[in-house]
């Protein structure tokens, strides 16, 4: 192959990387700085493992093919795929909006024998659900330790990074900050709007899920396509191998990809905003 086609390879491949890691990275930069923070470790030895994969992916595709682009684009979809197709999937998300409904009715039901909204949490704190059970916990411990009940309620908001969270700590607040009259009453009201909200979600996922279906099989036929071809019919590929055919190549992942971003796209639902969010109410 020719040193153009190495370099234009290189280029590409170099572009597409870049654009892969950012947009995993702003993926993971949405989840909370603190849950993240806790969870630094564990992130970081996954990320590792993915780049290494990513190097090994590459270096195989360039060892089997001697295209610098393939072996770019291999490494590529390593680093976007997995979060691509993650991203494909609503359940954490209901699970959690769920799990944010059973707690709210947990303090409803507790309010009735505690002392407060800080004993009532207290109670919960091991029996939560376990999609929130880490931040429940996390916020009973802060309270136990002095922390004002404001600041930790929205540092809980954070953690569970969630509008039908927000209104809770919203309606907890009001309570910590004044005496709250019927607080009981507003927290099984929010508990059934949350329900009503769990059912919308599972309905909206369900009729995506058709699109959701059809980007995994259309990664997986491509893939397997691809690879047949690389097996079966090398000589059929052997424009590739020239600078030119490098050039097109680029092209052909490029579009590609940014097809399957875009189906991808079609399958997301867009969150409410966030009464809490950056800490505070939205102005």
């Amino acid at each position: 192959m020719g040193l153009i086609g190495l370099v234009f390879g290189a280029l590409f491949g170099g572009g597409l990387v870049a654009f892969a890691g950012s947009a995993w990275g702003l993926r993971s930069g949405t989840r909370p700085a603190r849950r993240a923070a806790r969870g630094t470790q564990r992130l970081d030895g996954a990320r590792v493992l993915r780049v290494g994969g990513a190097l090994a992916a590459g270096a195989a595709v360039v060892a089997i093919t001697s295209w610098p682009v393939a072996g770019v684009a291999a490494a590529a979809a390593v680093l976007a795929v997995p979060s691509l197709l993650g991203s494909l999937s609503a359940e954490t998300a209901v699970e959690r909006v769920e799990a944010v409904a059973t707690w709210t009715e947990m303090l409803h039901g507790t309010l009735a024998a505690s002392a407060g909204v800080g004993e009532a949490i207290g109670a919960t704190a091991t029996v939560a659900p376990l999609a929130i059970r880490p931040a429940v916990a996390s916020l009973a411990a802060r309270l136990h330790a002095g922390v004002p009940a404001a600041q930790a309620l929205v540092r809980f908001a954070d953690d569970v990074a969630d509008p039908c969270a927000d209104r809770v700590v919203c309606s907890l607040l009001l309570a910590t900050s004044a005496p709250a009259q019927r607080l009981g009453d507003l927290l099984a009201t929010l508990a059934d709007a949350t329900r009503d909200e769990v059912a919308v979600r599972v309905r909206v996922e369900t009729s995506r899920s058709t699109v959701r279906s059809s980007v995994r099989l259309v990664i997986a036929c491509s893939l397997l396509f691809a690879a047949a071809l690389v097996v079966v019919a090398r000589s059929y590929l052997a424009p590739f191998s020239s600078a030119e055919g490098q050039i097109v190549l680029a092209a052909v992942v490029g579009l590609y990809g940014a097809g399957v971003v875009l189906m991808a796209a079609m399958s997301r639902m867009e969150g409410s905003e966030r009464l809490l969010a950056g800490g505070g109410p939205v102005r």
